[in-house]
C-alpha cells in the first residue's frame, strides 16, 4: 500500500504548511494557504481512492480517520476562502486529524467481511459525511462562545424559531440526515450479513447509533424556549468531541486503554 500510505502523508505535509501559511499571511487574503489545502486535499483524495481501489469491492471499514480530512476540508473551503477567523481554526483541525491518522500504529486494515453489498458502503460514507457536518458545528460552536466571552456575540434570536437556526445549528441538521441515513444503512446491511438488525459486538455500528441518539436529543432541546444559545453552543462543542473521540479511539490499537468493544457497549448500554 504504498501509494495510499504515501499520498497521505503528502497531504499532511500539505496541510501543516496551508496552516503556518495562514499563520504568517494573516493581514492578507490567504491565497498561499488556500493553494497548498488545495493540494493536500487532492491528495488526500488520492489517497482516499486508492483505500477504495485496493478494497474493492469490499468496503475499507475503520478508515474514517483518513477521510474525516478531506471531507471537513471540503466542506469548510469556502468559509477558509473568505473567513479570516474562521481559517486558522478550521486549517489547524484538518492538521490535528491528518497528523492522528499519520502516527495510528496500523495503517491499513483488511476490507471489511460481509460488505458487498451497497448499504454497506452507504453506511461508511454517509457516515463521514455526518461526522465531518458533526465536527465542524463544533468548530462554529466554539467561534461563538469565543464571542460571548469577549461580549462580541449579538443577540440571537430565541430557540423556536426560523432566526435561531445559527450556522452550527445548520451543520448540525445536515450531520442529523446524513447519520440517519447511515443509521438505517448500516441495519439493512448487519441483516443481510448476519441476520440481526445490529451487530452490538462492533464498536462502530455501535457508535455510530450512539452518535444519532445524541443529536437527537440536542435537536430536540434545541427547539426548547429555555435552551438559550450559549447551551447550545456547549451541546455542539460537547458532540463534536464525542464525534472524534468515537471515531478516534477505535483507531488507536496498542495506545488503547481499554478495549473499543467493552467501552462502546457499556456507553450504549448508558444511553
Amino acid at each position: 500500500m504504498f501509494f495510499v500510505r504515501n499520498t497521505f502523508y503528502l497531504a499532511t505535509f500539505f496541510y501543516l504548511l496551508s496552516w503556518g501559511a495562514a499563520l504568517w499571511d494573516q493581514n492578507r487574503g490567504g491565497r498561499p494557504a488556500l493553494v497548498l489545502l488545495t493540494l493536500g486535499l487532492f491528495a488526500n483524495l488520492a489517497s482516499a481512492a486508492g483505500r477504495y481501489y485496493f478494497s474493492w469491492p469490499l468496503m475499507p471499514m475503520y478508515q474514517t480517520p483518513f477521510f474525516l480530512p478531506l471531507l471537513i476540508g471540503i466542506f469548510s473551503f469556502k468559509s477558509i476562502r473568505s473567513r479570516q477567523a474562521d481559517r486558522r481554526t478550521l486549517l489547524l483541525l484538518v492538521c490535528f486529524l491528518s497528523l492522528a491518522a499519520a502516527f495510528f500504529p496500523n495503517d491499513f486494515y483488511l476490507p471489511f467481511l460481509k460488505s458487498r453489498t451497497i448499504f454497506a458502503h452507504l453506511f461508511f460514507l454517509t457516515g463521514l459525511v455526518a461526522r465531518a457536518c458533526f465536527i465542524i458545528a463544533g468548530i462554529r460552536a466554539v467561534e461563538y462562545l469565543c464571542m460571548v466571552r469577549s461580549g462580541r456575540a449579538g443577540h440571537l434570536a430565541p430557540a423556536g424559531t426560523a432566526k435561531s437556526i445559527d450556522p452550527a445549528f445548520r451543520w448540525i441538521v445536515w450531520g442529523f440526515a446524513w447519520m440517519t441515513i447511515s443509521v438505517f444503512a448500516g441495519e439493512n446491511w448487519s441483516y443481510i450479513g448476519w441476520g440481526s438488525p445490529v451487530v452490538w459486538d462492533d464498536a462502530t455500528v455501535l457508535t455510530a447509533m450512539g452518535t444519532w441518539f445524541y443529536y437527537a436529543c440536542l435537536l430536540h432541546l434545541h427547539l426548547h424556549r429555555d435552551w438559550n444559545a450559549s447551551r447550545r453552543a456547549g451541546a455542539a462543542l460537547f458532540g463534536a468531541l464525542l464525534t472524534l473521540f468515537f471515531n478516534l479511539y477505535p483507531e488507536m490499537g496498542n495506545f488503547q486503554i481499554l478495549d473499543p468493544e467493552h467501552l462502546f457497549s457499556i456507553s450504549w448500554m448508558g444511553l
